[in-house]
């Protein structure tokens, strides 16, 4: 199982710690990675909303890298998959945008051809056999009551990202991350909400203020369902939550702090790797405290 690992830009400066996670489960679960010169996704905000066709080639551009070494591309980020995966559905279907894009690509010697696969590390954790070794692998369990955030771009829009889920009414409620969690010991809680913005698009392009009042919102409803960790597929969502709530308790107190892991943290936890091993150490939100009462240290 190979795949062209596809990093982003937020993962590599911010969050080292997702990247060496996801790097040390990927090899205990026999996921071989491949790196590559990728660029900027580009976001599925800003730059697609100004110049579409140069949103398109500068994705085309990270896909044919994959392309050229014969590997499914692997995302990290909610924003870099639903990017990834739509110029790659619109450029096999559109003839027009791939010539046009293809002209662009030219000159740097790449061509679009739609062969490879643009996917998300959720869904290929979520494969039979990945999960098989999983369950081989582990080696303790997280017995605490978890709050999946999906965030807005790792399925909507629907038709775009899980086409082949699609329910007869045209819908599509992701449960992989609540299940994978399951295997692990965790206990996936539902929550009121659970599929609302976390806020970031809005705080990052408009209004902080107004996105944390989203973010604010959310871990109420979390905190009403005693959830005592948040788990979430993507790196602004992660900023939201973990940064969100050190800036939210300078204005209130009314909300206790709850840990936020990116997902392969957790799994990583779960095959015996150290907190610092899976970057846990430099999160604003301490989750040691939490950790020790099920028997997780270092």
């Amino acid at each position: 199982m190979k795949y062209a690992l596809y990093l982003g830009c937020a993962i590599p400066i911010k969050y080292p710690g997702f990247e060496a996670a996801t790097r040390m489960v990927c090899k205990r679960l026999g996921i071989d990675l491949i790196d590559l010169p990728f660029g900027c996704c580009p976001p599925p905000t800003s730059m697609k909303l100004v110049h579409y066709d140069s949103w398109l080639a500068l994705a085309a551009r990270n896909i044919c890298l994959a392309e050229e070494v014969g590997a499914d591309l692997l995302t990290l980020c909610s924003g870099c998959v639903n990017t990834l995966k739509e110029a790659n559905q619109v450029l096999r279907k559109s003839d027009s945008k791939r010539r046009k894009v293809n002209r662009i690509l030219e000159e740097h010697n790449h061509n679009f051809k739609g062969t490879i696969e643009v996917t998300h590390i959720l869904d290929v954790l979520y494969q039979d056999s990945v999960v098989e070794k999983l369950l081989r692998e582990k080696v303790t369990d997280i017995p605490l009551r978890v709050g999946c955030h999906y965030g807005c771009h790792y399925f909507r829009p629907p038709q775009v990202m899980y086409p082949e889920e699609l329910s007869p009414a045209e819908s599509y409620v992701p449960v992989k991350m609540d299940h994978l969690l399951s295997l692990i010991g965790m206990e996936p809680t539902e929550y009121s909400r659970k599929f609302l913005c976390c806020g970031s698009p809005l705080g990052a392009n408009m209004d902080q203020d107004a996105g944390y009042a989203i973010t604010r919102q959310k871990l109420f409803h979390i905190h009403e369902r005693n959830i005592q960790a948040i788990s979430v597929v993507c790196p602004s969502c992660f900023e939201q939550f973990d940064m969100g709530q050190i800036a939210l308790s300078r204005k209130t107190k009314d909300l206790p702090k709850i840990p936020t892991f990116y997902l392969t943290q957790l799994i990583g936890l779960s095959l015996g790797m150290s907190s610092k091993e899976v970057g846990l150490d430099v999160h604003r939100v301490k989750s040691r405290k939490l950790l020790e009462t099920i028997n997780i240290t270092g």
